[in-house]
Order: structure tokens, then sequence, then C-alpha cells
């Protein structure tokens, strides 16, 4: 009999709330924070809050290497990439089209492909530039990762790329006294520490981890506070490759999956899944409200405090644009998916002969 994969909601649940966080940190991009000092109480609520929601891009990262661990160097694997690059080329001329009409800038139709083919059509396509790279090595990170003789090698590695990536965030706090030139690798070190994750999923209860969350983010938060002289300016260096993002990361990754929601109600299941599978193409979309309101917001309230209230209402209203959008994309690429999944029964990327017979040699 075949076997029927079910869907683990909690997945579908850590990507949304990847998903929210990205407006709410483009949010914060447009408050003024960043150009103030952080003295009034609402202004030290924003250190915690720019902690935590930097954790967006961390949990796609780990989410990348818990789903795709097990795939295998093969003709029908780089398939995957043609929802990716269709998905960004939609979104990307989107972006564009939005960027003349509105006259935020004109280009030619040159500047328009090159802004296509450096990712430069959106203040976000970064993310897919990362990607795709990331893409292309994962069959090869999945051989140096399951080529580990256990669970021992297998922390061995995780630690390294923690250590080459991560660490040096937190040595060099008082002075550089470590190494910076590897910690542009550090989506390698989360896409590890997912797939180790995959295999050995610690068992905490929520409620316990939630509470080490809570401390982090309040313990972070005083040290910041004091330690860059309550500088809004030095929230910038809170990045996805500091130490504190990704202990953070990890802590709300297992949160989410240890959380029960197998009594889901059926509607709010469907919703999660649906809002999960229009990430990708949501999170691009998103540039497109960014550039209508955040100009409007801030012409017409004034920098720090005023401006935070308005992420009740700026981000809700930037997500959901974008989810209506991301839909539209998904119908437009349905077609591609359909001629896809019959191209994968092909015999040339159904079998892939060659290319596993020299993997496997």
């Amino acid at each position: 009999m075949a076997t029927v994969k079910t869907r683990n909601p909690n997945l579908d649940l850590i990507r949304c709330a990847a998903l929210l966080m990205v407006p709410m940190l483009h949010s914060l991009d447009h408050t003024g924070l960043y150009d103030q000092l952080l003295y009034s109480r609402p202004d030290r609520l924003m250190i915690p809050l720019k902690t935590f929601i930097t954790c967006c891009i961390p949990l796609y990262l780990l989410l990348s290497g818990y789903l795709n661990n097990k795939k295998q160097l093969s003709r029908r694997y780089y398939l995957g990439l043609v929802r990716i690059v269709f998905v960004y080329l939609i979104c990307g001329c989107a972006c564009l089209a939005f960027e003349q009409l509105s006259g935020i800038a004109h280009r030619s139709p040159k500047e328009m492909l090159s802004a296509i083919l450096n990712y430069s059509c959106c203040d976000y396509a970064w993310y897919i530039m990362m990607y795709l790279g990331l893409f292309i090595m994962m069959p090869f990170l999945n051989m140096a990762y399951h080529g580990c003789a256990g669970k021992r090698q297998k922390q061995v590695l995780v630690l390294s790329f923690i250590a080459l990536s991560v660490l040096p965030s937190l040595l060099n706090v008082y002075s550089q006294i470590y190494s910076v030139w590897w910690t542009r690798f550090y989506p390698l070190c989360y896409y590890f520490t997912g797939a180790y994750l995959s295999e050995y999923m610690p068992e905490i209860k929520p409620g316990r981890a939630v509470l080490g969350l809570l401390a982090l983010v309040a313990a972070y938060s005083v040290f910041f506070y004091f330690h860059y002289h309550a500088q809004g300016a030095s929230l910038i260096g809170v990045y996805q490759d500091t130490w504190e993002v990704y202990i953070l990361s990890v802590l709300l990754f297992v949160i989410l999956f240890r959380l029960r929601l197998d009594k889901l109600p059926g509607p709010l299941a469907w919703c999660l899944r649906k809002v999960s599978d229009l990430s990708l193409p949501a999170y691009l979309l998103t540039w497109i409200p960014d550039s209508l309101i955040y100009p409007m917001l801030m012409a017409a309230v004034p920098g720090g405090a005023p401006r935070y209230k308005w992420i009740f209402i700026t981000v809700p209203l930037s997500l959901v644009s974008a989810l209506l959008g991301a839909q539209l994309v998904d119908l437009i690429y349905r077609p591609v998916a359909r001629f896809t999944a019959a191209l994968a029964k092909k015999p040339f990327f159904a079998q892939n002969k060659q290319v596993n017979s020299r993997s496997s040699r």
C-alpha cells in the first residue's frame, strides 16, 4: 500500500509566523527608530520587538533544513527551481510595473531587465538571490550532513557553522578578537540546524521554552540598552547572524513545533495551509503596499513613538494586500505547476540513472 503523507500544521504555523514578522520588521524601518536615542518607554519596548521579529528569515532557513535535508542530487530535484524562479519573475515584474505607474522610478527596458537579473527589482528580492544559491547547494549540504557518522558528528557539524557565522557576534561585543570573514555563511548554519532538528527535536515543554525565550529577550534588551547607550542606530546590528537572534530563532522554532495543533478547527487549519503556501509571493509583494503606505505615514506622523501605534494598522494592511496579490500569482502559476508535475514523470527526470549511479560510487 502507498503511504499517505500527512501535512504537519506546526510547520505551516512556523511559516505563517515568519511571514507575519516580515512586514513587522519592515515597519520598524519607517518609524524613525534607528535615528534616535531610546529613552522613553515606547522606545525601549522597540528593543525586544526588533530583536524578536528579526527571527523571520532564520525561521524560513530552519524550515528549509528541516524539510529538505533528505533531498538528493537528481535531475528531478532541479525542477524545484521552476516555482522559485517563476514566482520571482512574476512578483519582480509586478514590482517594476508598480514602480513605473506610481512614479517612484522610471527605468528603461534595459534597466528593468538588469533589475530582474541582479535582484534589485524590489528591496526584498535579496532573499531570492540568497535562497537560489542555497537551493543549488542543498543536495551537497545533505551529503555532508548525512555523511556524518551519528549524532555526535552532526552536532560537531552544526557547532562548527555556529562558530564560523554566529559566534563572532558574541566574542566581538567589546572589541574584535574573532574573525568575521565567515559570518555571511549564516544561512548554512540555520540550514544544518534545521536538518539536525528534523532528527533530534528536543523534548521540551512549550511553556518552559516560552519562559526561556522571554527571559533571553528581556536580558538581551537590558544589555543592549546599557551597552549601546540606548542608541537606536545600534539596533541595525541585530541581524540574522547574531548570537541572540540564532538562539531566539531555534527556541521559537521548537516552541511552535511542539504546540498541540491536532484539535485545530478545520477552517483555521485551512487558513494556515493557505497562508503558508502563499508565503513566498506574499513576502515579495509586501514591497508594493509598503511603498504606498509608509511614505504617507512618514509625511503625516512625526517619527518615533507617534508612529509605533500605526504598526497595528500598516502591518495587517500590507500583509492582507500582499496575500491577495500572492493568490493571483498562485493562479497564474498553476498551469506551470501542472506542466512541471507532468515533466517530473518523464523518464529523463524520473529515473536519474546517470546522476544517481555516479553519486552512488
